[in-house]
């Protein structure tokens, strides 16, 4: 059955119309995303509008496919051959840099960005060119089956040839590896600067970057399948497209309602920095002063809590100190062996033990006692509960009912 208005023709059928809904889903949010940024001038979303847009143009290249514009042999068909939707060599890029804009606030393009666009800058000029060559040399197309019956040139798949292909999932894998790698560090940075981090791991993202991977790789088998075994029907290459129909439903909706703007400042080479320093061999000249700082923070802690404020950073603690987040992570690490998550976390664990030995868990729930000392979340509550004490805090009132 053919819908038609006053411009397109649609074939509804079992594989258009299934494609069709996740179409609509990309467009929508795109534009949402669009509007958040020119009313917020949230930066990380004209990336994530990105990211969807190409996804989105990519689907509708099989939608339109099915609905019959392939094989119209007309101006629909002309246009399914020249229109840029095979674009998976910019995808990666784009995802790498909506992490950057996500992770650090001040995320600005530099000049040393500017290399990780060559390719897709490449690929637009290479979709140019076969336009401008074919219409230029070879239009009127002749009608043979070859060139569809008259609606494409010699370089209409020039983009689609397997040396494109190859260029491209190459390019998609080795910057979702990149945007991996830089997650990695992120999961790092926060642990050392933060001590609660429910707000800004951004476990969506880590998830994302995963789906988007598999998603990918499933597309790259069925390419390589229809390399090298057996060349695969149009109908078992859609499954890979309804699959990518369901990445755009998960990027939509978790990232325009979960990504919110945080203030903060990721920059792996800074950050790298500082771990180095933080690693170095301590000298025995260093020892004296750094144990000396580890009776201060000390001393600092149990005297005035800080770690009563479920948003400390160590930012804030080393102002009260007056020292830099370098030294005061380094004194850290070295003298109590952990990182500033789980350091904050053990003197919030030994303030909920004494609040229960106390007997406060009798009057209150034990989530409200949790979150007078600190925490503001029941899973890092449990988690760091469990890591000090190998249990769980029922099970540690228990054990301590049993003893008493």
């Amino acid at each position: 059955m053919y819908f038609v208005d006053l411009f397109v023709p649609f074939n509804f059928n079992f594989y258009s119309s299934l494609l069709l809904p996740p179409f609509f889903q990309g467009v929508i949010f795109v534009v949402l995303l669009l509007q958040r940024f020119y009313r917020e001038n949230r930066k990380s979303d004209i990336w994530l509008a990105g990211i969807l847009g190409i996804l989105t143009i990519r689907i509708a290249f099989w939608m339109l496919g099915y609905a019959g514009w392939y094989d119209k042999h007309n101006a629909y068909t002309t246009f399914m051959f020249y229109f840029p939707f095979n674009n998976l060599i910019a995808t990666g890029t784009l995802l790498y840099f909506y992490f950057l804009s996500v992770t650090n606030v001040q995320f600005q393009l530099k000049k040393e960005h500017y290399k990780h666009f060559i390719l897709p800058i490449l690929w637009i000029l290479m979709i140019i060119l076969k336009f401008v060559v074919d219409f230029i040399y070879y239009y009127p197309f002749p009608k043979i089956e070859e060139l569809q019956y008259g609606t494409k040139g010699y370089w209409a798949e020039l983009d689609k040839s397997v040396v494109a292909n190859t260029i491209s999932y190459i390019t998609f894998f080795y910057y979702v590896y990149l945007t991996l790698k830089k997650y990695k560090a992120y999961e790092v940075y926060i642990l050392e600067n933060f001590s609660s981090t429910e707000k800004i791991d951004f476990v969506w993202l880590r998830n994302l970057l995963y789906a988007v991977f598999a998603v990918g790789m499933v597309a790259f088998v069925f390419f390589i399948v229809s390399i090298f075994f057996v060349k695969l029907s149009y109908s078992q290459d859609w499954v890979a497209y309804l699959i990518l129909g369901i990445l755009i439903y998960y990027i939509s909706i978790y990232g325009y309602y979960t990504d919110k703007p945080y203030k903060l400042h990721f920059e792996e080479e800074k950050n790298t920095q500082v771990e180095e320093k933080s690693l170095e061999k301590v000298q025995p000249q260093d020892i004296v002063e750094l144990e000396a700082w580890r009776v201060k923070v000390e001393k600092y802690i149990l005297e005035y809590q800080p770690y009563l404020n479920p948003e400390l950073t160590l930012s804030e603690l080393s102002k009260a100190l007056s020292t830099n987040t370098s030294y005061l992570s380094r004194v850290i690490n070295d003298r109590f062996e952990q990182n500033f998550n789980d350091f904050i976390n053990a003197y919030r664990i030994q303030e909920f033990v004494k609040k229960i030995n106390k007997g406060q868990h009798k009057t209150e729930t034990l989530l409200s006692v949790a979150y007078d000392c600190g925490f503001n979340s029941k899973a890092t509550f449990n988690r760091a509960f469990k890591k000090i004490h190998a249990q769980t805090p029922v099970e540690y009132i228990r054990s301590m009912s049993v003893i008493l």
